[in-house]
């Protein structure tokens, strides 16, 4: 179908709807009337065809709330923090969810960061932000005109609103922080010098006394928890591919819902650029993780941190007041206001909190006490980077490696990302160039040796040093040349683990400890992607695109080598009972006869792969042979001992499928599956805890919308009651919310770029789209990766759907 929408003037047209509407003031005439063409190919990928930035943001945003306008406006009041105004202070119970996360973000003020900076920025970036929120409040209009649809989690609410191009920058920027001082709101909620709850919040204008407990419940359950994105990237150059040219594996593994999804989608502005691949929804026009006609790069998340917390030693007469450089510097208290829908209409709350030159304050009793002595801050380096899009536009314009790695040199905008990039020729590059801080040559040294310090850091992964004295503070970012960096003819690879083996045969060291250890052990999953780039090869002894397919859509797992040895355990100690906990004895047999039922594969039909799944969950170092080598990281720890301490493990992993409700043989799709709508789809794929490469799980912590589903908790460890199961088995299962995302495999022939991929979840979240469920039963089928059409010929080739926008301006 071929439909022509135009742009009334967007001012007069919600004034008549009696819709709220602020108008862009950073947009002007200098945007003509454009077309703008949205050609939608196999499984709904949107290619997007402007003659401008301005019109690649429209068209962008036009087809994103086709698929996604309901996490859009979410995300959108939610970063304004708005939603408790619109849904209440709570989201499950008395959790006080919505009123937390709305305190939280009015405190760190990212729209009111990118507001004040909005008119400073380029003018590249906010062609696209303001372009993308046009595109929008235009799918709104037609929504309202019956031209479009909402789905039914945001039809006919009052959040769903229009936006301003400063909307679509604090949305970029929230995904940045989430995982650094996003995920210490609460932290700095409960900042307070007090020795009780005067931390709460309070109702600015009293209410009746009768309903104020009502409102005011302490409790504060809502926990961001650090949950580090996954991912797998190989880069592979000349000397280990097929045909001599470069190679991308690309395999991000982020959350199935939520503000940090993916969408796939074809950004082409006329004489400038033509990139393809994914983003995360709400990223205005500008592909994340791609290709063009000669380059093809992707991300995996770095193992470095962005924020640091510095422990202040305060005025004994004074707990508002710490010693900086000799001098008492004071704490200033400031406060925020959030509206709050009640039954007695809508409250407003205020809530003090308290920050310095450093950063906000932050207090849990039991990691950052404020006390007499001591309190904390947080300084995140990301808190204000607006360079985000910039950057990765530059990457959508790169025409060879070396304006590639130029756009490192000349922007800082990639908040948490290592990258990992293969050109046309065979050359290929790394860089962890996330916004690290460059704390000075004493943090550094601290974070190094300093016995507790040290040790704080490598346990936690939390940098904490002292904020005494101007020399321990950071400024600034590491600059370029300090950032780990590789360029090599073979490969470069990550999978979550620091810089330090990005390739085998030249370990990197000598960065500043905040980019991760080194001589370290490494994780399943990564030493599984070392292996496999050395054993996995065709007959050649290189690779090819087939092959990178192959294993980018495998359901093995490296621990499936110890199925023998265990076996070996199982005739060992056949007919014996073992004792498993204090309280519980249990026999050996029916767990090994399950267990050798195992086909050593993830498959949804794959018998006792859940067994398989609970047991290498619960294996540590101690049940292994090989103790870690840092001489030899990618093949230590390994070999699991044949003895009665490994059989106990797998007694206790059947045990915690009974208390499940599942059988001990039952197979994955029995357990592990996604569920669209009613539609409960049987999912295959490894877990982290199993040396998987293709991976998934139950998490969705990352989801902050306000309708993600709520899960059954795991259930408690067999071991340790104290503990949850690591893989979430609940008795609902494994309902798959994480996990390999957009796959893409990318090579290059004298012809081009040679792509394919998929989006596991499916382009829309909306239900009643035909791809709701689409490339999610293509995974599941086992059909592999689609063709990605990239020339105009693929394109008209491909073609499900086609229409046209007609951008114009006031």
């Amino acid at each position: 179908m071929k439909l022509k929408s135009t742009v009334v003037p967007v001012l007069a047209a919600f004034a008549i709807s009696g819709c709220h509407f602020i108008a862009q003031a950073s947009t002007s005439n200098q945007y003509l009337s454009e077309d703008v063409k949205i050609t939608r190919t196999e499984h709904g990928i949107p290619h997007i065809q402007a003659k401008s930035l301005y019109g690649l943001g429209y068209g962008n945003a036009y087809a994103q709330a086709q698929d996604h306008a309901c996490i859009l406006a979410d995300g959108y009041v939610r970063v304004r923090g708005e939603r408790a105004k619109y849904l209440g202070p709570h989201k499950n119970g008395q959790d006080n969810f919505f009123v937390s996360l709305d305190l939280g973000y009015k405190i760190i003020d990212l729209h009111g960061r990118v507001a004040r900076e909005y008119a400073n920025l380029s003018a590249d970036t906010r062609a696209l932000a303001d372009g993308f929120a046009a595109g929008y409040n235009q799918y709104l209009l037609d929504v309202q005109a019956g031209k479009a649809e909402l789905a039914p989690a945001c039809s006919g609410k009052a959040w769903v609103k229009p936006i301003e191009g400063v909307d679509v920058v604090a949305s970029v920027l929230a995904s940045a922080t989430q995982n650094s001082i996003g995920r210490l709101l609460v932290q700095i909620l409960q900042a307070n010098p007090g020795t009780g709850n005067e931390w709460l919040p309070t109702i600015a204008k009293q209410a009746q006394q009768s309903d104020k407990p009502w409102l005011m419940a302490s409790n504060t359950d809502y926990q961001p928890k650090q949950l580090t994105q996954g991912s797998n990237g190989w880069a592979l150059g000349h000397e280990v591919t097929s045909n001599g040219r470069g190679l991308l594996l690309a395999n991000p593994h982020f959350p199935f819902n939520g503000n940090l999804r993916f969408w796939a989608n074809h950004a082409s502005v006329e004489g400038d650029f033509s990139t393809m691949g994914a983003s995360v929804v709400g990223v205005p026009g500008i592909v994340n993780i791609g290709f063009n006609e000669d380059l093809a790069w992707t991300h995996t998340y770095s193992a470095s941190r962005h924020e640091v917390v510095y422990q202040l030693e305060l005025n004994p007469q004074n707990p508002l007041q710490y010693k900086f450089d000799g001098q008492w510097v004071d704490i200033e208290k400031q406060q925020v206001n959030v509206e709050v829908l009640t039954p007695m209409g809508v409250l407003t709350m205020k809530k003090d909190y308290f920050t310095t030159p450093i950063g906000y304050v932050i207090e849990d009793q039991k990691n950052f006490p404020w006390d007499s002595k001591n309190a904390y801050v947080v300084r995140d380096t990301n808190l204000d980077n607006l360079g985000g899009i910039d950057h990765w536009l530059a990457m959508n314009r790169a025409t060879n490696l070396d304006s590639f790695i130029d756009t490192f040199k000349n922007h800082d905008g990639l908040a948490f990302n290592n990258t990992l990039v293969a050109d046309k020729l065979g050359e290929v590059f790394f860089i962890d160039d996330s916004n690290v801080p460059d704390l000075p040559a004493m943090g550094e040294e601290l974070l190094r040796s300093h016995p507790v310090i040290s040790q704080v850091y490598k346990n936690t992964r939390m940098a904490v040093l002292p904020g005494t004295s101007s020399a321990l503070v950071y400024q600034q970012e590491v600059p370029y040349e300090r950032a780990p960096k590789l360029r090599r003819q073979d490969y470069v690879q990550n999978a979550n683990n620091s810089y330090w083996l990005t390739n085998l045969n030249e370990k990197l060291t000598g960065y500043s400890p905040l980019y991760g250890h080194t001589d370290d052990k490494q994780t399943r999953r990564t030493r599984y992607n070392l292996n496999l780039l050395r054993f996995a090869r065709g007959a050649d002894g290189k690779f090819d695109r087939h092959e990178l397919e192959s294993i980018v859509t495998g359901t093995s797992a490296s621990f499936e080598l110890y199925k023998p040895t265990v076996m070996a355990a199982c005739v060992i100690y056949s007919g014996q009972t073992l004792k498993v906990t204090d309280t519980l004895s249990m026999p050996v047999d029916p767990a090994c006869r399950a267990f050798a039922k195992w086909d050593g594969k993830f498959n949804a039909n794959s018998v006792s792969a859940p067994l398989a799944k609970e047991f290498f969950s619960l294996l540590e170092d101690d049940n292994l042979l090989v103790q870690f080598n840092p001489a030899f990281p990618a093949v230590t720890p390994s070999i699991v001992k044949a003895e009665k301490a490994t059989l106990v493990k797998l007694l206790a992993a059947s045990k915690q499928l009974e208390n499940a409700g599942f059988a001990i043989d039952a197979s994955l799709g029995e357990l592990q599956y996604l569920q669209k709508g009613n539609r409960r789809i049987p999912w295959p794929g490894a877990e982290h805890n199993s040396g998987g490469f293709n991976i998934y799980s139950t998490t969705n912590a990352m989801d902050l919308t306000s309708f993600a589903p709520q899960l059954a908790p795991p259930l408690k460890e067999v071991l340790n009651e104290n503990w949850t199961v690591s893989t979430g088995l609940s008795t609902d299962g494994y309902p798959i919310n994480y996990g390999s995302s957009w796959m893409m495999v990318v090579g290059f022939n004298e012809h081009g770029p040679q792509a394919r991929g998929l989006l596991t979840y499916s382009q829309s979240n909306n239900p009643n789209s035909p791809h709701f469920t689409d490339a999610s039963e293509h995974y599941a089928a086992g059909k592999g990766l689609i063709d990605l059409p990239y020339t105009d010929a693929q394109i008209k080739q491909g073609k499900i759907s086609e229409m046209t926008l007609t951008v114009k301006k006031d």
